[in-house]
């Protein structure tokens, strides 16, 4: 019925009728309760809920154990290991963290997310080896406090649980837990480390074992070797002329030549120990990926062991190999940039490309590190079968991407494009693009040099300077000095300042 058009009179009339009319009924009660629910859905829809309140995380409750921790990584995707100062301790730096993604960077926020740690600063962090952008790791380490699923007991607690036999290694007292005694829980009971930092980490980054530490482990300065592998193509490179340029490297030499100076170091001794090197094929270590019928199908890997390493050095050394490998320089020159006295400044030259290196392992005492890579050893399998997993689609989509790429190019390379005939008569004939890219690349090659840099990067230039000839950069101590000049005086100048 339209009231549209009733008058105020008419309708009052009316609702006097309708209330007669459910009295007469006997319905005023059960219409009355249907208004009362109404309204009090009416009157809870426009209450706002209260949120709760998150509970705050009381770590005084838990002690702390110190372990260490290894991890892998595809590096590519990353600006380096290192984070940018502590990536947590406010908006400016999370902000940085966000544009600029490290690797520590992604595992402090792990570690904070599992509340395994408080904060960055009072956890005493090392890393073993800090690698850069694009470089990736096999067997990283790290080591620094975190929270256990131990308990703190009393003084009294302590003798009692010696007496009944309990190991003394899991009675622990340091100053992280404000020297009061604490007993560690077994392996298997202890907090799952593993499973937990992997899920929240993204699957570029795994943490592969974890193991227990005395509070003076540093995973930097207990480290005994670092050993690094650098994989690449042989397509185009005499492989026995670098294997034989490669053991020239071997044993104790200054590397000054091979590694990029940072002045604000004040670094003098750049003497390193290289314990083993090896140039073996990749095949051999590597199941998935097999010799194939063209050189630029079989690959190779730089095997080096060593007890440190200088800023860019592995990369360096790489890089006058691949120079060796081309025909470009003779094994000799090693030697002669080995001898710091004859060449005394580094040559002008190109690193080697970054993505092919990998850190793959970090060796230590047998006392210091016992690597845990399952919480129930003979009936717990599941972390090993995640990893497996995780990795195992990581390789599979990469696989996929560089079949797609090669399927690409192959799609290219069999494309014809018209060509002028071989008869000269100025005739076009269709010929396939792989043919024409070969001639070029045979005319390039008389007229230009082409310097392979690893990573499938190549450099075309038009005349090779020998290594030997090339200009140099000043020795390493006058540019300490000059740094210290130009820099350290200023530093003063703003220590005085701010004592005033």
């Amino acid at each position: 019925m339209d009231y549209s058009r009733w008058s105020k009179r008419a309708l009052i009339e009316r609702l006097h009728n309708l209330d007669k009319f459910v009295s007469d009924k006997g319905l005023a009660s059960t219409i009355s309760a249907d208004v009362a629910m109404d309204t009090a859905k009416d009157t809870d829809a426009t209450t706002p809920t209260r949120k709760r309140q998150p509970t705050k995380f009381d770590f005084a409750q838990f002690p702390k154990r110190k372990v260490a921790f290894k991890f892998s990584y595809f590096g590519w995707a990353y600006h380096g290991l290192a984070r940018q100062g502590n990536a947590l301790e406010s908006e400016d730096k999370r902000l940085i963290e966000g544009q600029f993604p490290t690797i520590e960077g992604e595992i402090f926020r792990a570690l904070a997310s599992c509340k395994l740690i408080e904060d960055e600063s009072s956890c005493e962090y090392s890393r073993c080896g800090r690698t850069d952008r694009g470089v990736s790791g096999f067997g990283q380490v790290i080591a620094l406090y975190v929270r256990s699923a131990g308990q703190y007991i009393s003084d009294e607690e302590a003798e009692a649980e010696l007496a009944k036999g309990t190991d003394a290694s899991r009675i622990t007292r340091d100053e992280n837990n404000g020297c009061r005694a604490v007993l560690l829980p077994t392996t298997e009971r202890e907090l799952p480390y593993i499973n937990m930092l992997n899920k929240a980490l993204p699957p570029a980054i795994r943490i592969l074992a974890w193991s227990p530490v005395m509070p003076d482990f540093n995973a930097r300065f207990s480290c005994r070797s670092r050993f690094y592998r650098y994989f690449f193509s042989e397509e185009g490179l005499d492989i026995g002329l670098m294997q034989e340029a490669a053991r020239k490297y071997l044993g104790v030499h200054d590397f000054r030549n091979f590694c990029k100076l940072d002045p604000a170091k004040q670094i003098s001794n750049f003497e390193r120990n290289v314990l083993d090197i090896a140039i073996n094929p990749v095949a051999a270590q590597v199941q998935f990926v097999g010799d194939g019928q063209s050189a630029q199908g079989r690959w190779w890997q730089l095997e080096l062991r060593g007890t440190a390493f200088l800023w860019h050095q592995v990369r360096c050394m790489m890089a006058i190999l691949f120079h060796v490998g081309q025909g470009l320089e003779e094994p000799s020159i090693i030697d002669k940039m080995l001898d710091v006295e004859t060449m005394d400044g580094k040559p002008e030259y190109e690193m080697a490309c970054d993505v092919p290196l990998v850190l793959a392992d970090c060796a230590f005492d047998a006392t210091d590190v016992q690597w845990i890579h399952i919480r129930n050893p003979g009936r717990d399998f599941g972390n090993m079968t995640c990893l497996d997993r995780t990795i195992s689609n990581e390789w599979g989509q990469l696989n996929t991407r560089a079949v797609i790429a090669s399927a690409l190019l192959q799609n290219l390379r069999s494309t014809c494009i018209p060509t002028l005939s071989e008869a000269g008569d100025e005739q076009l004939e269709l010929t396939p693009w792989a043919q024409c890219r070969d001639k070029l690349i045979q005319a390039e090659v008389a007229t230009r040099s082409r310097i392979a840099i690893g990573g499938g990067e190549v450099r075309s230039i038009r005349t090779y300077v020998p290594m030997a000839k090339r200009r140099r950069a000043d020795p390493v101590h006058s540019r300490n000095k000059t740094w210290l000049e130009r820099k350290g005086d200023k530093r003063v100048k703003t220590a005085s300042e701010q004592a005033e």
